[in-house]
């Protein structure tokens, strides 16, 4: 399955292309008239936007947690999938998630992350790069997280580079790999970690109820990633036929987090390094390389 999807994702994506050398709407915001008339704000737990719909200005591409269902999960993917298109417009976005079964000896490879999953991620935004001017911009949960640390480290600098912004909740790889993404921007980087959440420093269990508490961080995640695809785009602009794209950044998208304002840069590592208990002597450390 993997491998049909990094043969076909380039082929649908380079048949899309006539479609941007029209706009699809003259205000993002409005875009929900003009935009496939299937795609829509992001309900359940699947989304392949950019499989089935083609190239848009903004690719979100997301990795679940552990054991969440779908290509997307049920909690935070939704969330900031739809606060993404809150800020650019339904028709703006086109969201994908990784394909992974998501159970839990996946974060016992090396690295934290199962094999399947890297390639996954490292498909759908090599894909993404062929969609000229979109601005692609990626993120993980827990497991996820760790799918975003190994995926985009391997890949070559010049597809790093089409990268606008990563975020990471719960992050598995935070100590290991020293609170960024190895070889990938800091800048660009944002790893929101809640104080008290062990699997931030890379144990296992006990999984206390902080590891499940990351939708509050959405808002924050939304502006971060919304700041870092207008500063690419001020670069790079999305060509549409004299119209920019353009963000709703006074959209309600929810409270933002502590010491975060809409009208200044989101800092870019918001890293809760957590004091965790002393782990019972035979615990193994996750994705240890």
């Amino acid at each position: 399955m993997l491998m049909l999807k990094a043969l076909v994702l380039p082929l649908l994506l380079s048949l899309g292309r006539a479609a941007l050398s029209t706009p699809w709407s003259r205000s993002p915001l409005s875009s929900a008239r003009r935009h496939h008339p299937r795609q829509a704000w992001t309900v359940g737990w699947w989304s392949s936007e950019l499989q089935q719909y083609g190239c848009r200005p903004v690719i979100f591409v997301f990795a679940k947690a552990t054991y969440e269902p779908g290509n997307l999960g049920g909690t935070i993917g939704p969330a900031l999938s739809d606060g993404l298109k809150l800020v650019f417009g339904v028709g703006n976005v086109a969201t994908q998630g990784v394909d992974y079964y998501g159970l839990i000896g996946g974060n016992y490879y090396p690295g934290g992350a199962p094999p399947w999953g890297i390639y996954d991620m490292q498909a759908i935004i090599t894909s993404a790069t062929s969609c000229p001017h979109s601005k692609i911009v990626v993120s993980g949960y827990s497991q996820g997280a760790a799918i975003v640390h190994r995926a985009i480290e391997a890949l070559p600098p010049e597809i790093q580079a089409r990268i606008a912004g990563v975020v990471t909740f719960g992050d598995t790889q935070t100590l290991q790999d020293g609170g960024r993404i190895v070889g990938f921007p800091a800048n660009r980087t944002l790893i929101i970690c809640n104080d008290g959440d062990i699997i931030c420093v890379g144990w296992m269990v006990p999984i206390y109820p902080v590891h499940w508490d990351y939708v509050k961080w959405v808002p924050t995640a939304t502006l971060f990633l919304a700041q870092r695809i207008m500063a690419a785009n001020a670069v790079d602009p999305w060509p549409t036929n004299g119209t920019a794209l353009t963000a709703n950044m006074t959209a309600d998208v929810g409270e933002l987090g502590p010491g975060v304002d809409k009208d200044v840069p989101v800092p870019t590592k918001f890293v809760a390094f957590p004091p965790p208990p002393p782990p019972p002597p035979t615990q193994a450390v996750v994705g240890s390389r």
